[in-house]
């Protein structure tokens, strides 16, 4: 893995050698954040068993209720797990994108005093998941999953996933080609810049509270100082 650091959108986009709908980006605004999925943030060393037990559980008890605030049918357990991902139930999908840009913008979006990092990740070879025969939560196999494009956020994200065997334990490291660091200093330049061609919250987490939160930061710029 090779580490970069990164101090302005220019100096990222110099280095990056873009492979067009091959390669994935992972931003994080915390370089200290290991890459494990949600779910793994529950496990407790030696109780591998117990945290499927409770993924479990927890997976079935949202395909119980889901329904009551969704028109949305997921076909399969596959797409079921996109939509509880898609709304913040504890998954073992990582969420990873096409566009290094995206990446970017997670990358500096928040925890301004601290370092954030994007990973840069080229193709491997992997097990392919098939939905018809193989349980989501027991293939034995790191993969990759690409959804369909049901929802504008999966559409403005250029997302996909992949899909942890051992949630627990980081299985995508070896995988990372690149590791830009981005300083606590050079994260609000970027954010700048980033929302000035495009990339901001509201277009890549579209939704009203996106929306609200995007017009209180633009404004609160003008009154700093004069406003809390």
């Amino acid at each position: 893995m090779v580490e970069r650091i990164i101090t302005s959108l220019e100096n990222y986009l110099g280095f990056l050698d873009i492979y067009s709908e091959v390669d994935f980006f992972r931003g994080l605004s915390r370089e200290d954040y290991p890459l494990i999925p949600s779910i793994g943030r529950y496990y407790t060393e030696g109780e591998e068993s117990v945290l499927v037990q409770f993924e479990k559980e927890l997976f079935d008890d949202f395909k119980r209720k889901y329904a009551m605030f969704t028109d949305v049918r997921p076909k399969n357990d596959k797409e079921l797990l996109f939509l509880g991902q898609h709304y913040g139930l504890p998954t073992r999908l990582l969420d990873w994108t096409y566009n290094p840009l995206i990446a970017l913008y997670f990358a500096c979006n928040k925890n301004f005093n601290q370092s954030g990092v994007v990973y840069h990740c080229l193709p491997f070879e992997y097990h392919l998941f098939d939905e018809n025969k193989d349980d989501i939560l027991t293939f034995p196999h790191l993969s990759i999953l690409i959804p369909n494009i049901t929802d504008v956020r999966y559409k403005n994200q250029n997302g996909l996933f992949t899909l942890y065997s051992r949630p627990w334990e980081d299985q995508m490291s070896e995988h990372v080609m690149t590791k830009f660091i981005i300083p606590a200093g050079a994260k609000v330049n970027i954010l700048n810049k980033l929302e000035k061609i495009g990339m901001t919250r509201s277009y890549i987490m579209p939704s009203l509270d996106s929306l609200s939160q995007e017009i209180v930061q633009i404004h609160h710029k003008r009154y700093v100082g004069r406003v809390k």
